[in-house]
């Protein structure tokens, strides 16, 4: 077994979110096996990576690195670099090694290095070995090289990438033999016009000369050395092209060849890895409120280890769930029903880098990372994915521990949306902080919306209406609930000034640390089935394992909220939440990881509409003078049309700190209580009414059926209609 190493991405400091200590979790990442295949960022360099962020001081790092293992045992292990596409290295004798800064960064090799490539490409069309990138972030441009993805055969691991005009298929192998470690690179090339090379090696003696790398060649590539350099060189060809390079440091003798294949015969999709359907019962919430709460149940008891630390959720046409881990799975659940009397789970697919966001656009499942946007696909209906395909990973990377990537939703038009973290370097492209657009077929990535420091969901509406959260920290003393807007700036920069914050764009409203202090995503309520709440819009809390609904006020094209809590409690932090295309109802999941009030490390939950009595507030409105709040039940006028059944505080944020402030809160003037003809709705008067940034109000009412209605309000007041 080995160690899972999804999570050696950025994970100890600041992230209010996604730190955490790689300590407590190591002991699960040594149990589980993650297949063959793993995705991360490393540098692939013997010795102690410097403690610093900057890339001058880490040498051979990988920003998006592909580490195959090529041997059950994990001994023999070599490392892609999918944005350069070249084998940045490989090395034998141990798996990956943790300590110092590799933990905010990434691993290093534990075994000994045989070879490694430096930071340039790994191919070249014209000779040259120069990087052409400018900045030197994110992938080659696609006519010098193009990474497709990975084709898994059992355990044969099949890259899949392009080379100018050229289509190429690599298998990776190696085997210890006398002592001596072989590793293999198989190719299979397509026609090409161009004389093509492939880079094997840089410095290719030990530095005492003790050990000098041999390179045996079959097919008709030939090895050539040239300034410190060791490659291939490959001529111009009408038809495909099969060969083979070895690569020992040591050792005069070779060990038998195996026939060179046509690599396509293993991208048809190859055996079931885990063939095998877990079952669970689920558990139904008390059917006391409108709105019950039940419990899908996971197989944390599974035979291959794997965290059901659950990231995102999405549905296919016929009911089916798929939720990614932040381990790097995707499961499938089936047996979805309105008793969750036999749910039933099979791994999809594993060794994603970190996968926070999912959508199933016409039965095809699409997962993002902080690599890439990932399609994945069942070549021979299996059940298990055989094709990881590089949809896009366009966006260029920086050693920012903090940049996730997050959410996934699709557009009328059949655009993808993710948003990208990073607020502690700035990206040379200017793709951290950001929320992202990627084409329906996947060819063009765009910025949308600029301006945030840790976005962790965000919502997009059937009217197209979009919202966005953002986390606390770093200038941002609350938690924003924005509307997103296409070329929006929200003012968040990822280097502090003592200047302090600016609010580009007005939230629709702050949310306490006391109230949400870590927040997940939104939904619109789309569905028939969830009863008075259709058309909402609803926020999900990580931190607080929170629902909430956000009550909208739109004045003069402003949004302004007020927030209210369902009276429901999750036992994991809530990251996304879908509505089920068939019951209608909505399916939610989450993780414990740094920072949350969870119990547990996953879950899976549906909330339920039971048909009874809504006892919770269900809009507002301000007005000059006051606001008034609609509840979904009648009310006891005379009792809730009190004065003494209202309370409240308004204070204004200071912009000019990065911290939490507890000063300048005020007792609200409420004057007047009343009941409204509805019956319904409670008009509340305030004194010198008027914009708050923060305002709250807390109530103890009666409903007209006897029922006590308790709880509290938070939210933000931009602006008031004009008009008396």
């Amino acid at each position: 077994m080995h160690r899972n190493l999804l999570l050696t991405v950025s994970c100890l400091l600041a992230c209010p979110v996604f730190s955490c200590t790689l300590l407590w979790a190591e002991s699960k990442w040594e149990k589980a096996d993650y297949g063959p295949c793993l995705s991360f960022a490393m540098d692939v360099s013997e010795g102690k990576l410097k403690d610093t962020i900057r890339l001058a001081d880490t040498r051979n790092y990988v920003f998006r690195a592909r580490v195959i293992s090529l041997d059950a045992a994990r001994q023999l292990n070599i490392a892609y670099d999918t944005e350069l596409m070249r084998v940045a290295g490989a090395w034998s004798g141990g798996f990956l090694a943790y300590g110092g800064a590799t933990k905010s960064m990434g691993p290093t090799p534990a075994g000994k290095m045989q070879f490694t490539t430096g930071r340039r490409p790994g191919w070249s069309i014209d000779g040259s070995w120069d990087d052409p990138r400018d900045p030197r972030e994110g992938p080659l441009p696609r006519e010098i090289a193009k990474y497709r993805g990975v084709y898994l055969h059992g355990r044969r691991v099949i890259v899949s990438y392009t080379v100018g005009d050229c289509e190429v298929l690599e298998m990776p192998d190696a085997t210890l033999f006398d002592g001596t470690a072989f590793f293999t690179r198989n190719f299979t090339l397509g026609p090409s016009k161009h004389n093509l090379s492939v880079l094997l090696s840089e410095e290719t003696d030990t530095p005492d000369k003790s050990s000098v790398l041999r390179a045996f060649v079959t097919g008709g590539a030939k090895v050539k050395k040239k300034n410190g350099l060791l490659f291939l060189t490959i001529p111009a060809r009408a038809g495909h092209m099969n060969f083979r390079v070895t690569l020992a440091r040591g050792g005069n003798t070779v060990p038998a060849e195996k026939t060179i294949v046509h690599l396509g015969a293993l991208t048809r999709g190859g055996p079931a890895r885990w063939n095998k359907t877990l079952t669970t019962l689920g558990k139904r919430g008390e059917d006391k409120d409108s709105y019950a709460l039940d419990t899908l149940t996971a197989p944390d008891d599974n035979p291959w280890g794997s965290w059901l630390r659950f990231s995102a959720v999405d549905f296919f046409a016929d009911g089916r769930a798929a939720l990614t881990t932040w381990d790097g799975d995707v499961w499938i659940v089936s047996g979805i029903d309105d008793k969750l009397g036999g749910l039933r789970w099979r791994r999809y697919a594993t060794g994603l880098q970190m996968p926070l966001g999912i959508r199933v656009v016409k039965d095809k499942v699409y997962t993002v990372g902080r690599d890439q946007l990932t399609r994945l696909h069942d070549l021979n209906g299996d059940g298990e994915a055989d094709y990881y395909e590089n949809f896009n990973n366009d966006a260029g990377l920086t050693l920012q521990r903090h940049e996730f990537v997050m959410d996934l939703h699709t557009d009328a038009e059949g655009n993808f949306y993710y948003c990208r973290s990073g607020h502690y370097i700035k990206s040379q492209r200017g793709e951290n902080c950001c929320v992202m657009k990627v084409s329906p077929d996947g060819s063009k990535l765009e910025v949308f919306a600029r301006g945030f420091r840790e976005t962790n969901g965000m919502s997009l509406g059937p009217d197209g209406r979009m919202t966005i959260g953002d986390n606390e920290g770093n200038g941002i003393p609350q938690t924003p609930i924005y509307e997103l807007k296409k070329d929006g700036y929200y003012g968040f920069e990822p280097t502090m000034t003592p200047n302090g914050y600016k609010w580009i764009v007005d939230p629709i409203c702050w949310l306490p640390h006391d109230f949400d202090r870590s927040a997940g995503g939104q939904n619109w309520v789309t569905s028939d089935s969830w009863g008075p709440m259709k058309g909402a819009l609803l926020h999900t809390s990580y931190g607080h394992c929170a629902l909430y609904r956000v009550l909208l006020d739109e004045v003069e094209g402003q949004l302004q909220g007020l927030v209210v809590k369902f009276p429901l409690r999750f036992e994991s932090g809530i990251m996304r939440s879908r509505f089920h295309p068939r019951d209608g109802q909505l399916y939610l999941c989450g993780l414990r990881g740094y920072d949350t009030n969870a119990v547990r490390d996953g879950g899976f939950y549906r909330v339920r509409y039971t048909g009874r009595p809504l006892y919770m507030p269900t809009g507002w409105k301000t007005r000059p003078g006051g606001v008034d709040i609609t509840f979904g039940c009648d009310l006891d006028a005379e009792f809730s049309g009190q004065v003494s059944r209202w309370s409240g505080q308004w204070y204004d944020i200071p912009k000019a700190t990065p911290r939490r402030q507890k000063r300048g809160k005020t007792k609200l003037p409420i004057t007047a209580v009343k009941v409204l003809a509805d019956k319904r709705t409670v008009s509340i008067d305030i004194t010198d009414f008027g914009p708050a940034t923060n305002i709250s109000f807390r109530y103890r009412l009666k409903a007209a059926d006897g029922t006590m209605l308790r709880s509290e309000l938070h939210g933000t007041v931009n602006r008031l209609p004009r008009g008396k």
